[in-house]
């Protein structure tokens, strides 16, 4: 009996298994050739009247586009802008919020759809992903927000010598990205697959739900969904892929799962992705004040953005 529940998990998580790396493979690859194709060329013009509206220079389209094919390359205009007192502290913070969508965007397009769609599916893959874009609007929104705050109405021209270079599609550089990002898919989905086989057959989430419950309920997460939070604070393509696996299991409804990633991208946020990653990616690029201020902009964007998208995911109608 125990051998037959076992093989019937095991068969069902290879099938996604094959379904993930396809859908992986081929969206990573088809992202890359558009963005080579140049059509974020055609949004600069309308981020004009954006950066107006939070008194930043109309000039800092420039870098905006550019940080959807290359964040350092983006950074290091606005930093060289700081230091030659071009731009401000003030104004370089509300920047690095009000451009979140154009660049995040890019990233969730090209890295997380796939991976979301191939592991929570295309319906509430694609809502995962739109919501995941729609805290990067709020981000904007609150750069906004900040400049007419913050910043005076001034208007002055900043010069740029940075224009943007357009890059050919190069068929090879695609698939070997495509090829590299499904190998890491790959690797881990069948760890998650080991690790969610042994917890279920020996009817680990029963004892883990009577056990946490206490915990979920403050952090508004269901019990049953908090190994999903858990592992997105240490990985967060294994909690999607967790959550799907969650999810077609009959373990968590969808919206239970997706509020457990939203959940638990904060505390990935705050112990490992700010501290880890962001401060010393600004760091290289800013000074160590500067670098310190958009890492804490970073982090109040974040808190004001997830409680957001989980009343979001708590009113979305059930699919």
């Amino acid at each position: 009996m125990a051998s037959a529940l076992l093989s019937d998990i095991l068969l069902r998580y290879a099938s996604s298994l094959l379904f993930l790396l396809a859908t992986t493979f081929a969206g990573v690859f088809l992202a890359d050739i558009l963005f080579s194709l140049g059509f974020h060329r055609k949004i600069g013009r309308p981020l004009r009247p954006l950066l107006k509206s939070a008194r930043l220079p109309e000039e800092l389209s420039v870098p905006i586009i550019t940080g959807m094919i290359d964040s350092r390359a983006e950074h290091a205009i606005v930093s060289s802008l700081v230091r030659s007192e071009a731009l401000s502290h003030r104004e370089a913070v509300c920047y690095s919020l009000i451009s979140l969508p154009f660049g995040g965007s890019r990233l969730m397009i090209q890295y997380v759809l796939p991976v979301a769609i191939a592991g929570l599916g295309p319906v509430v893959g694609t809502i995962y992903v739109a919501l995941s874009i729609l805290g990067l609007f709020i981000g904007m929104i609150i750069g906004v927000i900040g400049g007419r705050i913050f910043l005076t109405e001034e208007r002055r021209k900043i010069t740029l010598e940075d224009e943007i270079q357009g890059r050919k599609v190069d068929i090879r550089r695609s698939l070997l990205k495509a090829a590299s990002m499904t190998k890491n898919v790959g690797v881990k989905y069948v760890i998650v697959v080991i690790i969610l086989s042994i917890l279920i057959y020996f009817g680990m989430f029963d004892y883990l739900k009577s056990l946490s419950t206490p915990l979920a309920k403050a952090f508004f997460v269901s019990p049953v969904a908090l190994p999903i939070t858990i592992t997105y604070a240490v990985n967060s393509m294994a909690a999607v892929l967790m959550a799907g696996e969650f999810i077609r299991g009959g373990i968590v409804m969808w919206k239970d799962a997706l509020i457990a990633l939203f959940v638990g991208r904060v505390i990935f946020a705050i112990i490992s992705e700010f501290p880890r990653h962001s401060f010393p990616f600004y760091v290289s690029i800013y000074q160590p004040k500067l670098a310190l201020k958009l890492t804490l902009a970073l982090i109040f964007y974040t808190l004001i953005s997830t409680p957001l998208l989980v009343l979001a995911v708590r009113i979305l109608p059930v699919v």
